[in-house]
């Protein structure tokens, strides 16, 4: 038998068992994760959801304030289950003062409590939304332009993989009180600098699977995933998908599909190889002209135009012509996390990420109801209440 069926045999059983398999399991200074959490789920009460092979199909937001979070972001969650999608990226940073800091803080005041957090995910839970939640770094006073969590080299290692992982160990307790819904739990996103110290993975990894007994990835550049050691080590493969497509200011749709056949190739080869189901954590474009260039500027343009407008719509078209038919086979693409859905902006002056508003949405709209919900969750009542009776 060929070998690449025989791999992709073997990723095809592995992103069924992903996708069907049971999951387990003080906030503004230094993270305590030794503590624990209230309303931490036994293992041994836990009980297997059933369900299909089907993708993740959905929206990322960034849950940023602690402002009336539940007004906030469980509006968003409306939104994007009225979208059609089946699921939800839920990105929350943590922070450290520029790339020599030694210690990671959460910001109360940028982030929910534990209560909460549990109220929004109990709610994306009824809204029958499965969940990818994604901690990363950010950094509150860069020194230069070009400091960013990719570089970050502090004086003490161990210190900041001592803070790092609380910092982790924190959101995997949230994780792990809801196993029916954070499927995937990110452990890092784009830290380059640590990518190589193998040992402190593996300890971190060691630690969160104690914890949380669902599915573990690590979310990569699209310019960096071949690089990235820690693939053996994670359950599937996260990755942004920020390709040049082309090199002329609002190209026509057919060059932007055919922009993608070489990315794609290279991308499924390498997916044969490690014979992982890769999720993009990453798409989209900011509606600029010029998006399809440089799809990780969103300063190229300071103005919204019609043609960008366009332009935008069309890298996504662009992206479903050329990954759908991966994504609905769901062998080698475990499925796709738009990026972005904001409780800002949107509309045709908006010159940012979100498809609110903009012909992209119509775009998405129209691919979330060619491929309908998989399934759908067990009405839980109140958030509130659901999240007053957790154990």
């Amino acid at each position: 038998m060929n070998v690449m069926k025989v791999v992709a045999a073997v990723t095809a059983i592995s992103l069924a068992v992903y996708l069907t398999q049971q999951h387990s399991e003080g906030t503004s200074q230094s993270v305590d994760a030794k503590s624990g959490g209230p309303g931490a789920v036994p293992a041994a009460t836990q009980q297997a959801r059933p369900g299909a092979l089907v993708p993740l199909r959905g929206m990322a937001i960034q849950v940023n304030s602690n402002y009336k979070p539940m007004e906030q972001f469980g509006k968003l969650i409306d939104e994007i289950a009225d979208l059609g999608a089946n699921s939800i990226l839920i990105s929350t940073a943590g922070y450290q003062e520029n790339s020599s800091g030694g210690e990671i803080f959460i910001d109360s005041r940028k982030c929910p409590s534990q209560e909460q957090w549990d109220q929004l995910l109990d709610y994306a839970h009824a809204k029958g939304l499965r969940v990818v939640l994604m901690p990363i770094v950010l950094l509150t006073h860069p020194r230069t332009s070009t400091e960013w969590r990719g570089v970050i080299q502090p004086p003490r290692w161990d210190e900041w993989w001592a803070s790092y992982t609380d910092y982790i160990l924190y959101y995997a307790k949230i994780a792990s009180r809801h196993h029916d819904t954070v499927e995937v739990f990110i452990i890092g996103s784009e830290l380059i600098s640590t990518e190589d110290q193998g040992e402190q993975w593996d300890k971190l990894i060691a630690e969160v699977r104690k914890i949380y007994h669902g599915k573990l990835s690590y979310s990569s550049n699209w310019d960096h995933y071949e690089r990235v050691p820690l693939w053996d080590k994670v359950d599937l493969v996260c990755m942004t998908t920020y390709h040049k497509l082309s090199d002329d200011v609002n190209p026509p749709l057919d060059e932007l599909i055919e922009a993608w056949k070489p990315i794609k190739k290279d991308i499924l080869t390498w997916q044969a190889k490690i014979g992982k189901p890769i999720l993009f954590t990453e798409v989209g474009w900011p509606s600029q002209e010029g998006c399809s260039i440089e799809p990780w500027n969103y300063y190229r343009q300071d103005v919204a135009t019609k043609a960008g407008l366009a332009e935008q719509a069309n890298c996504y078209r662009s992206f479903i012509r050329a990954w759908d038919d991966e994504i609905k086979q769901a062998t080698r693409i475990a499925g796709v996390l738009w990026w972005e859905w904001t409780p800002y902006g949107g509309g045709p002056t908006c010159n940012n990420y979100t498809a609110k508003g903009k012909p992209a949405e119509k775009v998405l709209r129209d691919w979330f109801k060619a491929n309908g919900k998989p399934f759908a969750r067990q009405p839980q009542g109140p958030a509130s209440q659901a999240s007053a009776e957790r154990p």
